[in-house]
């Protein structure tokens, strides 16, 4: 019920921002680098895909509050891939330090849809459960160009502060490239 609150939430406010003069709508999509923070893991590779809305509140400044599906997760060296998906919330505090270079910074949260986790042997695979924590917070940060006619490219690092599993200091970390296309 939650997550059906948040994804209504996200998708008017999106709809709102686009009817003003200064604001719009458009998808994103992109590559995700993931890992674990303070655990003895190696990356694993994803994709994110979402919609935003920006709302320029001045010249130099926007905000800009997010909807995207995005593939975390983790390789450890007993051949064992964990994959979580998430749905994510990031709202961003765009600064346009010259046009059509920006800055960006701001809070994430991201609730967890689905976790597999498979162990390669050689000659098979098996699986094996282990509930990560529902919901994920954290602060991104980036910089990005936003190039006429209506396209971004960008890139983001995502820093975890919640633990990603119960008991345990291992938190998310996450790398993204994108590019957004304005609708």
């Amino acid at each position: 019920m939650k997550l059906k609150f948040l994804v209504v939430a996200m998708l008017f406010s999106v709809i709102a921002f686009s009817q003003e003069n200064k604001s719009f709508f458009g998808i994103k999509a992109g590559y995700n680098l993931s890992s674990l923070r303070n655990g003895d893991v190696d990356n694993r590779n994803g994709f994110h895909l979402g919609v935003y809305g920006e709302h320029q509140i001045s010249e130099h400044f926007s905000l800009q509050p997010e909807l995207v599906y995005s593939q975390l997760g983790f390789k450890d060296s007993a051949s064992k891939t964990v994959k979580m998906d998430y749905i994510q919330v990031p709202l961003m505090f765009k600064g346009y330090i010259f046009k059509p270079l920006y800055v960006e910074l701001g809070p994430q949260i991201g609730v967890n849809i689905n976790k597999k986790e498979e162990i390669d042997f050689g000659i098979g695979t098996a699986t094996e459960t282990s509930e990560p924590n529902t919901f994920d917070w954290g602060i991104n940060g980036g910089v990005g160009f936003a190039i006429n006619p209506g396209i971004t490219l960008g890139v983001r690092y995502y820093h975890g502060l919640s633990s990603a599993y119960k008991d345990a200091d291992e938190f998310n970390t996450l790398y993204q490239v994108f590019v957004g296309i304005n609708l």
